[in-house]
């Protein structure tokens, strides 16, 4: 059977784009416990979780936040924000929510050039999620994205991935477009994904980020402006050498590009 290599890259490319956890199966409105983000009740049996005391404050270089606050957006009320670990040199987060449209918890990263949801912590119940929260976020924030090298599956090492003196052709830097992840310290997404290699501009939303799936065993890559998302095909490839000479070729160009099509958008 052969593959169509850029309708691959297309629908890997299309289910990190939606980064959102469809409800689970099972989970209908009919058998959930209903949960009003406006109850009063329920906003101070939030607030008497006493995060500061079961959460450490700092994971690595995340800090701990307590929010307890509605978030709105567009006059709507988006989620009920419980706590969040900033990064603040990276501008990352870790945030746990309660999503009043699906009446649900969960644990929400941002990473600059994605957003998603760990699918492990969504629940409709606020007791089983507290648990999970108490139990096992710490350890979790401290492998995906802190000492990431834990996460590193042997199908990743073996692709040489961590191998290769990325710093010696990935600038840190260029033109407003800051490298927050190198391959070396490849951070894990869905999908099967990892993100090995970002470029970011926080103020404008814009930069290149590239994913090697473990499942395709594939490479490719996505860039965004202004938050608005699109396919880069300068780096499809799956050969570790091949890649590391597209990078080498392409890699500037194309920041070129994205810095380029900002200013003038903006």
């Amino acid at each position: 059977m052969t593959f169509d290599y850029a309708v691959v890259a297309e629908w890997q490319t299309r289910c990190l784009q939606v980064a959102v956890i469809i409800d689970r199966a099972g989970s209908t409105p009919a058998n959930r416990t209903t949960i009003c983000p406006m109850d009063e009740t329920l906003i101070e049996r939030l607030k008497q979780w006493n995060i500061n005391s079961v959460l450490p404050l700092h994971v690595g270089d995340f800090k701990l936040r307590s929010d307890f606050c509605m978030i709105t957006e567009d006059g709507k009320d988006k989620e009920y924000r419980l706590f969040t670990y900033v990064n603040d040199d990276k501008g990352w987060s870790v945030r746990a929510v309660l999503n009043p449209s699906s009446e649900e918890f969960s644990i929400r990263t941002d990473i600059g050039m994605l957003e998603f949801a760990l699918i492990e912590f969504i629940t409709d119940d606020f007791d089983m999620f507290r648990h999970m929260v108490e139990t096992r976020l710490e350890r979790i924030i401290d492998t995906y994205y802190v000492h990431v090298s834990k996460e590193f599956s042997i199908i990743l090492k073996n692709k040489g991935i961590p191998d290769v003196e990325w710093d010696s052709f990935l600038p840190a830097e260029h033109k407003g477009l800051r490298r927050l992840i190198k391959p070396n310290d490849a951070i894990r997404i869905i999908n099967g994904s990892y993100m090995i290699l970002s470029y970011y501009d926080s103020a404008s939303q814009s930069g290149l980020s590239l994913m090697y799936n473990i499942l395709r065993d594939d490479f490719f890559a996505e860039r965004r402006i202004h938050n608005f998302p699109n396919l880069v095909h300068d780096f499809d490839s799956r050969d570790i050498n091949d890649l590391k000479q597209l990078l080498q070729d392409r890699l500037v160009p194309v920041l070129d590009v994205i810095a380029a099509t900002v200013a003038e958008k903006s």
